[in-house]
Formats: C-alpha cells, structure tokens, sequence
C-alpha cells in the first residue's frame, strides 16, 4: 500500500469521525445555532464518504493499469 492511499484514507476517517463528532454536538461551541451545526456536520460526513469513494476508485484504476 502506498502513501497516496494511506492519506486518503486516514484523511477520509478523520474527516467522517470529526462530522460525526460535530453533529452529536462534541466538538462545537454550545454558541453555535444548531441548524449550521448540523449542516457542517452532514456536509462533513459526505466529504469524508466523497474522499473514501475517490481514493478508493484511484486506487482500484491504479491497479487496472498495473495489470
């Protein structure tokens, strides 16, 4: 495994896990209105599952093209 899909995917879970933190309302200031809580927190979430899905496609193509 190379270091393009190590980042990738640690980035990908760190990313998801700190959405979902923000979305239970761990992470964020008590200030903060719920409504932008919850919008970061989604829009987070599906950054996370976007980044997985990338980095897993280059990683399946990369492998097409080995062969």
């Amino acid at each position: 495994m190379d270091v393009s899909k190590i980042l990738g995917y640690s980035i990908s879970g760190l990313v998801t896990i700190f959405g979902i933190l923000v979305l239970t309302g761990l992470v964020v200031n008590e200030g903060m209105p719920s409504k932008f809580r919850i919008t970061f927190g989604i829009v987070l979430v599906l950054f996370g599952i976007f980044r997985f899905a990338v980095t897993r496609t280059r990683a399946s193509r990369a492998e097409r093209m080995d062969r």
